[in-house]
Order: structure tokens, then C-alpha cells, then sequence
């Protein structure tokens, strides 16, 4: 099971089997708990449990009698809050952390702090409402206005809603912001750094930029400067310079109001470099499953001679599920630690290394070495995370599929892709290579890769065409 899953059957487990108890933190773990019921030898003055023992056997009991067969977990809490006990659960989603503001609630604290009319305000959060991830609006003001029905004779008109958008260009941020287009977005932003005071005497840069987005966007975006140049009868250094200065843009501002909540990583396994013995080792992160044992209080009630048979029936039954479940866990974790184990020793030059020296490692060559199933390694791989000297990583990803180089040496998909990444970044920014540059440079590291499977790595690593890349390099 992933852990979110095994952490919910814990729960479970703890809320419908009174036999078994999770140990607290320093509290020492029961050794007794782990033998056998008829290997149980109470001594006279345990035949009579605990105070503490007795209570938890008597809410188990009024359970029983409340709800028969059906213990649900909803009725245990209700047992364990009315008596004052700990739930985790509870406890979990009282301490989770807040979400942060949604981008449409940054907007909109923005606006509440312009001095406008109360009409102009009101169509401004209409407006917010309908304004997109990127920056733009997602809908025309016509459509905007045609769909307000909730303002009865106070519904903005487009006019009204044509002033707001003018106030909200001016006042949200970034710059670019509410705009209707690309362009539109883009002259704002050049009107944003002019008025800032980086424009000099005499200097056209900013008002030669704009005249390129109202009018030569397209053949930009294709790289056509010869004709941009004829069109306004304008020197390469002066098309240059209004090209640097569309480099200062955003063509998406409202992204870098968007900030994206890293996702909490529990890991399973920690793998840990040890400098004495230069070898990799790996052990299952502490904390990450609470400890468990059978509860010795019904151990000892099991045995008692007060204790009548439908009694020890029931208990001697959940003192067996507990022990059953108690090893699926160590068993879950050991099954889990050989499996890394067998990682470690086929990634040794990726741990060393990264990059692009992680080796193919099918599942099925770990089945087989490990003499297991491989829908067992499959299962124990999923949903885990691992801790490494090269950070933090599904577990999943270490068994890549791969192919095999002139050398004749193995090599990963997910090496290559790397590797596709490291040519791009090295290459020369005023001249990058294209798709087909891109598979020789690999074939002459020994790497045989097609150019259309260079183009699909290429955009899985969100990495633009070389077109593209030469425009955005240039504004």
C-alpha cells in the first residue's frame, strides 16, 4: 500500500481491533506481545487487568453491544471523543495546513485597494472573475456584460465595464495584467517601463517595441526581420534594440502571481552514504508508521480465569489479527528495503554521479533476481518516495526502461532525456539547434536517437522548438 493508504488502515485497524494498541513515544515496546496466545504464561496477579485495561474492555463491550457486527469507525471516534481520548484524525485535519490565496482572491485584494466609484468597483470583480491563470481575459466585454444577471438595475453596462478594465490595467500587478490579447498585454507592459522612468531622452526603443507588437507580431514570432526592417525602413541596430526591449516582457504576467504549493513528500526509505565503507545504505524513515504491539492488557485478559469463553473467543481472535497484521507491516517494510537495496546496487554510478548515468532497470530483472513476482515489485514500488544524496524521488523512476549505445554500454530513457536537456543548455543562444542538430549531437556520443523522438523528449521537457527559442532569445 502507498502510505496515505496504509496510514488509513492503521486507523482502522486500531479503531475496530481493541488488541491491538499503537506504542507512544517512549513507551518501550512489548516483547511479550509478539509470542503466541498458548506460549502465554500470566502470572496470579495479572489474571486481573489494569484499571486502564478494564476501562478499554468495557468500551469495547458497549461498542459491541451498540453496534453488533457494524464497527464502523465514525462510532468508535464518537466512544473515544466522548471519553476524552486522542483522534488523530481529528487532530490531522485541525492542524492541516491553510490553502493559500487563490489567484483570483490576489486580484481582488489588489482592487480593494483602488479609490474608484462603487459602480466602477463592482464591474471591476465582475471582470476579475472572468480574467484567466495567464494574465488575460477569457471572455469579450460584450459576453462579459450579456451574462450579469445577479446585479438587477445596478448591472454594469459594457461601458461601465469598458472604464473598469481600463482602471484595473492601471492598477493591478504586474503590468500586463486584464489585458484582451497578447499585444494588448504587451503595450501595457512597454507603457509600464516607460512611465518608470528607463526610458532616456530621445530614446524611440520603447515606442518602436510597440509598433512591432501592434503590427509585426507575426513575423516576429516567425523570425521574419528581413521584411519587418523593409516595412519600416529601419536599421538592424534599431530593429534590435526594440527587440531587446520586448525581451523585458511577459507574455503570460498572471503566472507569476500563481504560486504553486509544493507538494509534501513523506518518503518511505532514506538511502545514506557512508564515507568509511565509500557504500550506499538504505533504512525506512522513523516516524513515518507508528509503532504497533498487541495490547498486553488483553493478552493477560485472554488468559484470565474470570474471563468467560465468548470473551476469549473474541479476544484470542483479535490478538490474532493484530500479530497477523503487526507482521504484514514488518513485512511490508522488509519487503520494501530489499527492493531498494537491489536499486542501490545496479544505480551505484547514478548515486555517484546523477545526470544522465541512470541504467535501464526493469522491473522484471528485480523480480527475478529477488525471486518475486513482478506485479509484487510493481505494487511495492508504486507511490513511494525515496530520499537520495542526489534529493528527493518516486521510487518508480529508478526503474527505467532504456537502450543500448554504440559502446555497448546500457543507458536509461530518462538518462537520454537528460542528456537532450544538458545539448540545449550548452548550446550557442543566437543559434539554437534544431531537432535534427540535436540527434547528431547525440549519435556522436555514441547515443542512436531518431529526430522525432528527440522532438517528443524536447516538449516532455517543456523545451520550445528552435525557432522559437531564437525569438525568445532575442526579445
Amino acid at each position: 500500500m502507498p502510505l496515505a493508504a496504509i496510514e488509513e488502515r492503521i486507523e482502522a485497524e486500531l479503531e475496530s481491533n481493541v488488541a491491538l494498541e499503537q506504542v507512544e513515544p517512549g513507551q518501550s515496546l512489548d516483547v511479550s506481545s509478539g509470542s503466541e496466545v498458548s506460549d502465554f504464561s500470566p502470572s496470579p496477579a495479572a489474571e486481573t487487568p489494569a484499571p486502564m485495561g478494564a476501562d478499554r474492555f468495557e468500551r469495547a463491550q458497549e461498542l459491541h453491544e451498540r453496534m453488533g457486527d457494524d464497527e464502523s469507525a465514525q462510532t468508535w471516534r464518537e466512544i473515544a471523543r466522548r471519553e476524552g481520548e486522542f483522534d488523530s484524525r481529528s487532530a490531522a485535519l485541525e492542524s492541516a495546513p491553510s490553502s493559500g490565496q487563490s489567484f483570483e482572491e490576489i486580484l481582488l485584494d489588489q482592487w480593494a485597494l483602488c479609490e474608484a466609484p462603487l459602480p466602477i468597483m463592482t464591474a471591476g470583480r465582475v471582470l476579475i472573475s472572468n480574467i484567466g491563470e495567464n494574465g488575460f481575459l477569457i471572455r469579450s466585454i460584450e459576453e462579459i456584460a450579456a451574462d450579469i444577471t445577479d446585479f438587477g438595475a445596478e448591472t454594469p453596462t459594457v461601458a461601465l465595464l469598458i472604464e473598469a478594465l481600463k482602471r484595473l490595467q492601471a492598477h493591478l500587478e504586474p503590468a500586463g495584467m486584464a489585458a484582451r490579447n497578447l499585444s494588448e498585454s504587451l503595450v501595457l507592459q512597454l507603457n509600464a517601463r516607460e512611465k518608470s522612468g528607463t526610458a532616456r531622452a530621445g530614446d524611440t526603443s520603447f515606442a518602436d517595441a510597440r509598433l512591432l507588437v501592434e503590427n509585426d507580431l507575426r513575423d516576429l514570432e516567425s523570425n521574419r526581420l528581413t521584411a519587418i526592417r523593409l516595412r519600416h525602413g529601419w536599421t538592424s541596430e534599431r530593429l534590435d534594440i526594440a527587440r531587446d526591449c520586448l525581451r523585458h516582457c511577459n507574455p503570460a504576467p498572471g503566472r507569476s502571481l500563481k504560486v504553486e504549493r509544493a507538494p509534501i513528500v513523506r518518503p518511505d526509505v532514506i538511502i545514506e552514504y557512508d564515507t568509511a565503507t565509500d557504500s550506499y545504505s538504505a533504512r525506512l524513515a522513523s516516524g513515518v508508521l507508528p509503532n504497533l504491539q498487541v495490547s498486553e492488557e488483553y493478552l493477560r485478559l485472554s488468559k484470565a480465569k474470570k474471563t468467560d469463553a465468548a470473551t476469549k473467543l473474541m479476544l484470542n481472535d483479535g490478538i490474532r489479527r493484530a500479530r497477523w497484521f503487526i507482521d504484514a507491516i514488518e513485512q511490508r517494510g522488509a519487503t520494501l528495503l530489499r527492493v531498494v537495496n537491489e536499486v542501490i546496487a545496479n544505480q551505484r554510478e547514478w548515486l555517484d554521479s546523477g545526470g544522465g548515468s541512470l541504467k535501464p532497470l526493469p522491473m522484471t530483472q528485480v523480480a527475478k533476481k529477488l525471486q518475486m513476482n513482478v506485479s509484487t515489485i510493481s505494487r511495492t514500488v508504486a507511490g513511494k518516495w525515496i530520499v537520495t544524496p542526489r534529493g528527493s524521488f518516486e521510487l518508480r523512476k529508478l526503474f527505467a526502461g532504456g537502450t543500448e549505445t554504440e559502446s555497448g554500454s546500457d543507458i536509461s530513457w530518462i538518462a537520454v532525456k537528460a542528456i537532450v536537456g544538458e545539448i540545449i543548455a550548452a548550446e550557442e543562444k543566437s543559434k539554437p539547434l534544431s531537432d535534427q542538430a540535436i540527434s547528431l549531437a547525440l549519435k556522436e556520443r555514441g547515443i542512436p536517437l531518431a529526430r522525432r523522438t528527440v522532438v517528443k523528449y524536447r516538449e516532455q521537457l517543456g523545451i520550445p522548438s528552435a525557432r522559437v527559442r531564437r525569438v525568445a532569445e532575442v526579445r
